[in-house]
């Protein structure tokens, strides 16, 4: 972004410079122009006492009235007045030599102006002869005053035309040169968003970066990555203890079995320990230890499933022992809710890579899902398998009473839940959904109201 902003500081301050030295480039043309038209005018004047010159000049000559000279002369003195004022313009600087010439011609025409108010006898063929060199110089002027202005005039429509085109143009390219860069950006924050709010907390790389201008984005996207998988792994060690909570009393049943026949057996020991054969204490003591190792499997998978373990994805598993060691877990659960389990789980199912303790989450969730889903009870039936996308395929099925499609489109929302307040955080499929899609597989569900549902996972097999 500052990278962005720093292009866009850039292009305005040097569109403001452009701007401004445009603008006064455009007023010192106008002013160029208009003393380019002042000079017009003199020319124009220069012109019109030149002719007017040779009209009284002609009533001399032809002896229409002499008198005229006196106005020859005096026309002859404006005309000075002209030549002074166009000498010091471009026309002027362009025709010095020229002008010079002129100047030259117009005192000899003076001199014989003057020698025919004397009555001297004067070649008139002479005269005519200045006057016309005079005629032409004046037209000549004229001409190139004319083409000062046009070329001028052209310089003023048409260069700020071809100056504002070509900024706007620049302007354009640069603005949709801005547009894709925000566009990219908005489509990076937009996928890469999303790719989280799925549960994917990969870290974003580097090579990711399309331009500097992604740099900042990607490490703050990072930052938040590592801030939500903390939080993450935080809210499973919270739903694990949430879980177990669920499994006490099924626990505790199944722990009350075999520690009452121990007591049982022990207290019949101590009554009969005297009438006892040794074969006898030999088979009771045998009961008594085999109940202890029943009771402290029990323990053990509780252990397993809520001890603290690393979220890397990268162990060989066999989805069918993740099963099955999740299945010892609410065992007593499902016989308390009069649930059948169906299984089909076939020897040989290709590995995944995954996490073994992240995955018996996955399944406690689903698991448990099921049974409070029968309070009547019915069946929960586990089918695993392989696709020919090279995914191992897991369906959860069970005959509960099913989601409406309002539901359904909700279920791995964070803190949406169903059930009473108080009896359910919201967060279990959120964290299975989770789960999976760092596992780089994905999750179906189908369910109606009154039939069911089904719970299908995606996990890509190990390579």
């Amino acid at each position: 972004m500052r990278d962005l902003r720093i292009k866009i500081l850039l292009f305005t301050s040097t569109a403001t410079v452009f701007l401004i030295l445009h603008l006064i480039g455009y007023v010192y043309n106008i002013n160029v122009f208009k003393e380019q038209l002042r000079v017009l005018e003199k020319s124009h004047d220069f012109m019109e006492d030149v002719l007017e010159l040779r009209r009284y000049e002609k009533n001399f000559v032809f002896k229409i009235d002499p008198n005229d000279l006196n106005e020859v002369l005096s026309y002859i003195s404006r005309i000075k007045g002209d030549v002074r004022a166009i000498s010091s313009s471009e026309v002027g600087e362009e025709y010095a030599k020229e002008l010079e010439q002129f100047e030259r011609d117009l005192v000899t025409y003076e001199d014989l102006i003057n020698q025919a108010k004397k009555h001297k006898k004067v070649p008139l063929e002479k005269i005519r002869i200045y006057g016309h060199r005079i005629l032409k110089f004046a037209e000549k002027v004229l001409e190139l005053n004319k083409q000062y202005v046009n070329r001028t005039l052209n310089h003023i429509l048409f260069v700020p035309s071809i100056v504002m085109f070509l900024f706007g143009g620049t302007l354009i390219i640069f603005l949709l040169f801005l547009t894709h860069t925000i566009l990219r950006q908005i489509s990076f924050i937009q996928e890469t968003t999303q790719r989280i709010a799925q549960g994917d907390f990969s870290y974003i790389s580097s090579d990711e970066a399309k331009s500097s201008s992604f740099e900042i984005i990607i490490r703050a996207f990072n930052r938040m990555i590592r801030e939500l998988e903390s939080r993450q792994h935080d809210l499973l060690q919270a739903k694990k203890l949430a879980s177990v909570g669920t499994l006490v009393s099924g626990i505790a049943h199944e722990l009350n079995n075999p520690l009452n026949n121990i007591s049982l057996t022990a207290e019949s020991m101590l009554e009969e320990l005297e009438e006892l054969s040794e074969a006898e204490l030999k088979d009771m003591l045998k009961d008594i230890l085999a109940e202890a190792r029943r009771a402290s499997g029990v323990v053990k998978n509780l252990l397993d499933f809520s001890r603290r373990r690393s979220s890397e994805v990268n162990e060989l598993i066999d989805i069918g022992e993740v099963i099955e060691s999740t299945l010892k877990l609410v065992k007593n659960q499902l016989m308390i809710s009069d649930v059948q389990l169906i299984k089909k789980i076939p020897e040989g199912l290709p590995l995944i890579r995954g996490n073994t303790d992240n995955l018996k989450q996955v399944f406690i969730n689903l698991f448990l899902n099921a049974i409070q889903a029968m309070p009547e009870g019915g069946y929960l039936k586990i089918i695993a398998e392989e696709d020919k996308r090279g995914y191992v395929v897991i369906h959860v099925e069970d005959s509960g009473v099913g989601m409406p499609p309002d539901v359904m489109e909700r279920i791995f929302d964070p803190f949406f839940s169903t059930k009473p307040v108080g009896k359910g955080t919201g967060l279990g499929l959120s964290i299975v959904y989770g789960i999976v899609k760092k596992h780089g597989g994905y999750i179906e569900v189908k369910s109606k109201q009154g039939e069911g549902t089904t719970f299908t996972i995606f996990l890509p097999v190990a390579r």
